[in-house]
């Protein structure tokens, strides 16, 4: 079937793969620090209208407390498959980037003022906090709690039925011919088109043995499974590098 030019499969399923992996072993690692983190911008968008990633969409955006960017550097010295880095600014907001090494592929972590005001591209305190859980193809992931009117803010109330299409190879959203509706259309029309091109969401990663943290638990015990939690997620990553696997497939596109 034809496919989109804004839907590189060959890329974006390896890719994908690998960023849902790298997403599980970074908040895993965090919250075994004691550190807040949660999804925002398209990976939001994705949890609730996709219950994953939108289709075309090639990345993944966290928020931590800019607060905390020391101890989130120092987090991920210690594990010799992630990479941590500073990079620019989305508009006011500090971004920082945590990579999986040998892959060339890493997410983006908007680091927020400690009041959390409510901006256009991020969502404010009361709309955060306290965090809540969405399901992220297979993964349940901290997110704001009241997501919706910072999604109508930031995407348009539209968000849940209409699709534009951009990403860091289509219609890039700092390039000067960036146009938000180039590529707009409703989401049943989306996923049918997706459908009929063969886009496939990246498979749930394999359960980890840890138990949950369940909110009964006490500290030392959350403290604990989270380790251990962290640790299998860390582990899990090389499993990615095996032959015939995501990292190699990702290279060959």
């Amino acid at each position: 079937p034809e496919c989109p030019v804004w839907l590189d499969l060959a890329c974006l399923r390896p890719r994908q793969q690998l960023l849902l992996e790298l997403t599980r072993a970074v908040v895993a690692v965090l919250r075994a620090e004691g550190l807040e983190v949660w999804i925002t911008g398209g990976t939001l968008l994705g949890a609730l209208r996709h219950g994953g990633f939108v289709p075309h969409d090639d990345d993944i955006d966290l928020e931590c407390f800019e607060a905390d960017v020391n101890a989130i550097a120092a987090a991920f010295e210690r594990h010799a498959l992630l990479a941590f880095r500073l990079g620019g600014r989305w508009k006011e907001t500090q971004v920082a980037h945590v990579g999986l090494r040998g892959a060339e592929v890493e997410l983006d972590i908007f680091l927020r003022e400690a009041e959390l005001a409510e901006l256009s591209d991020f969502p404010s305190r009361s709309e955060t906090l306290p965090l809540a859980r969405c399901d992220f193809n297979g993964l349940s992931l901290p997110a704001p709690a009241a997501p919706v009117s910072f999604l109508s803010r930031f995407y348009g109330e539209d968000w849940s039925n209409t699709v534009r299409v951009w990403s860091h190879d289509f219609n890039e959203i700092h390039g000067l011919a960036h146009d938000p509706d180039r590529v707009n259309m409703p989401l049943e029309q989306y996923r049918d088109v997706v459908a009929t091109a063969g886009y496939v969401p990246p498979a749930p990663p394999a359960p980890l043995a840890a138990p949950t943290v369940g909110e009964g638990c006490e500290a030392g015990e959350r403290e604990h499974v989270a380790v251990r939690e962290a640790e299998e997620a860390l582990a899990a990553l090389e499993a990615l590098f095996r032959p015939g696997g995501p990292a190699e497939a990702y290279k060959r596109a």
